[in-house]
């Protein structure tokens, strides 16, 4: 039997509980690596943006696993184009290395506009506003602090994303109980 586009769309939501894992993930990370510039040299604080971030995925799987989250969705067409919309996030490291090489001070700011924009297909993905509010929200506070307020932008766009990350999940939880599916 074929399934709609709408029956696959809440199959998606049921089973992945909308991506929560990795906003879990993204929370947990962003909040750690708020605390860094307190304990770290500034040096090795760049180090840690260029490939600390990278643990978020990883962590997400984890975190999946605890909740009993299915995040590869393979058996459902629009859980593989959910898996394929993330895959790019990996073509962005070239990018990250060149901004680490040459201008270390606006990783910050390009890491969270790419990380916050590559949320926003999921809004379609998931039916949700609450991934709305994350990329808009992750986006503007990276150029915010990231790009205006230069000099801050390790300390304060990782607290931003922390919060940005958390609301987002709370939201993602407060829509999963609203449609029954949590």
């Amino acid at each position: 039997m074929n399934s709609t586009l709408k029956e696959m769309q809440s199959e998606l939501i049921v089973e992945a509980k909308k991506g929560l894992p990795f906003l879990l993930s993204g929370t947990i990370v962003f909040f750690i690596i708020s605390l860094l510039p307190v304990i770290f040299a500034k040096e090795i604080i760049h180090f840690i943006w260029l490939f600390g971030l990278s643990s978020i995925f990883p962590l997400g799987f984890i975190i999946s696993k605890i909740l009993r989250i299915n995040l590869l969705v393979t058996h459902n067409p629009i859980g593989i184009l959910a898996c394929i919309i993330a895959v790019p996030q990996a073509f962005y490291i070239p990018l990250y290395i060149i901004v680490y090489i040459l201008i270390p001070q606006y990783l910050p700011f390009t890491i969270g506009l790419l990380i916050g924009s590559h949320f926003l297909p999921y809004v379609w993905i998931y039916k949700s506003k609450a991934y709305l509010f994350i990329t808009l929200s992750a986006c503007l506070s990276s150029i915010i602090f990231g790009w205006i307020f230069v000099d801050y932008a390790f300390t304060v766009v990782p607290l931003a994303n922390f919060i940005v990350y958390g609301v987002g999940a709370l939201l993602i939880l407060r829509e999963l109980r609203v449609e029954f599916v949590y």
